[in-house]
This record gives C-alpha cells, structure tokens and sequence, in this order.
C-alpha cells in the first residue's frame, strides 16, 4: 500500500497544508469555517433535553445538515447564526445545568421554536430554503414578540 500511495497526490491530507506525491507541502486552500456535529453542537438544546441523542436535538442536527448546508442561502445563514449563537450559548447552557427551573423555562421556551423548524423539513432547493427560512423566521418573531406585544398592548389598554 505504501507504494501505491506515492503514486497520488494526497489533498487534504491535514486541515494545516496538502501533500503532493513528492512530500511538499503546498498551502491549503481557504475554507469557510461552520461549526457542525463535532464540537459545534446545538448548546443550549442538549443541555435543554439532557443528551446530543434526544429526538429534538437530533431534528436541529438534521435540518441543519439535510437541508439549510446543501444550499448556498442555508450555508450563509448558518455562519451568521452561528456567529451569533455561539457568543452567547454557552453562558445559557451552564445556567441549564446548574439550574433545573430555568431549565425547564427554556424548554418551554425553545419547544415550539423546534416545532415551527419542522416546516423546513421538506426543503430542498434554493428557492424552498429561502422562502421557508423566511416564513419560518417570521413565524418566530410573530411567536416570541408579536403575541407578547399585543398582549401588553390589551393589558395597557385596559388600564
């Protein structure tokens, strides 16, 4: 095997350079770095649900790499997403843990969050992913600001 291995060029050999038949390290291309399943894991929904394997952590999984990755819309998204997520995700998880109240507010909380991403499970092409990112994002604000928002309104009103 080893000598069949001099015959090829290897790329990618290590994430650092890449390697041609003759052992000189070529520097590698650049890549767009996005945090998945390896270290990149969905935070505050594992320390929500107590494991990497529960069935809504595995959704969120799933829907990132089934669908919102295989397009170039979903990729952007999710580097902005990630960028936010990760600033603040870790804090939260924490809190998780050495809090079972707010655990369990937050389960409250992010549930039909993970429902609503259900709609995106059928999304295959660019223009699918873009326009039920979209409606799904709007979904959401509607959920978590919209209702909340009129409800104090009505509530203001009354007094």
């Amino acid at each position: 095997i080893a000598n069949h291995i001099n015959d090829y060029t290897l790329k990618e050999w290590t994430d650092v350079s890449t390697f041609t038949k003759t052992g000189s390290a070529v520097p590698a291309k650049e890549t767009t770095s996005v945090k998945t399943g390896n270290g990149g894991g969905c935070l505050i929904a594992t320390a929500t649900y107590g494991s990497e394997m529960s069935q809504q952590v595995q959704q969120l999984r799933e829907l990132r790499d089934n669908q919102l990755l295989q397009t170039e819309s979903g990729t952007a998204f999710m580097g902005t997403f990630n960028d936010v997520y990760y600033s603040f995700s870790p804090i939260i998880a924490d809190m998780e843990r050495e809090n079972p109240y707010f655990k369990e507010a937050v389960k409250l909380a992010i549930t039909p969050m993970i429902s609503s991403l259900s709609l995106m499970e059928n999304a295959e092409t660019e223009s699918e992913v873009l326009s039920l990112g979209i409606s799904v994002i709007t979904l959401n604000l509607a959920m978590y600001l919209g209702v909340p928002a009129i409800v104090v309104v009505g509530i203001r009103k009354q007094f």
